[in-house]
């Protein structure tokens, strides 16, 4: 998956600044921040000293203001990414096929013989 770079020092500006509001650290906030969302049950943390477990496990206690949320969830949107963008643009696409169907069209065989129970010889 491509990764814009220039998104990513965004994400981490936006989270030094929110740190800095809290006094934590910008992998606190981004703990916090994960785990606030509704669709997140758990998170996998990694740490190379104890202090740093120590700073990601009290990211369960920090409380993000709406004003928070609101910037760390503007600096991290990609946008509609492909191919949604796509389904979104067709679903708004004028579709040229007839809105309405012609059942009758179809009794009796139609336009098209049911070929089925036919038995073919080869």
């Amino acid at each position: 998956m491509p990764f814009d770079k220039e998104k990513g020092y965004s994400v981490v500006d936006a989270l030094k600044e929110v740190a800095k509001r809290h006094d934590a650290s910008a992998a606190r906030v981004a703990l916090a921040w994960v785990l606030g969302r509704t669709a997140v049950s758990s998170v996998m943390v990694a740490a190379r000293k104890p202090e740093h477990l120590e700073d990601n496990i009290r990211a369960v206690d920090l409380r993000l203001s709406a004003e928070d949320v609101r910037l760390l969830d503007a600096a991290s949107d990609p946008g509609v990414p492909y191919p949604k963008w796509m389904v979104l643009q067709l679903d708004s696409a004028e579709d040229p096929r007839a809105k309405v169907l012609h059942p009758e069209r179809y009794a009796e065989d139609g336009l098209w013989k049911d070929l089925r129970g036919i038995r073919w010889s080869g």
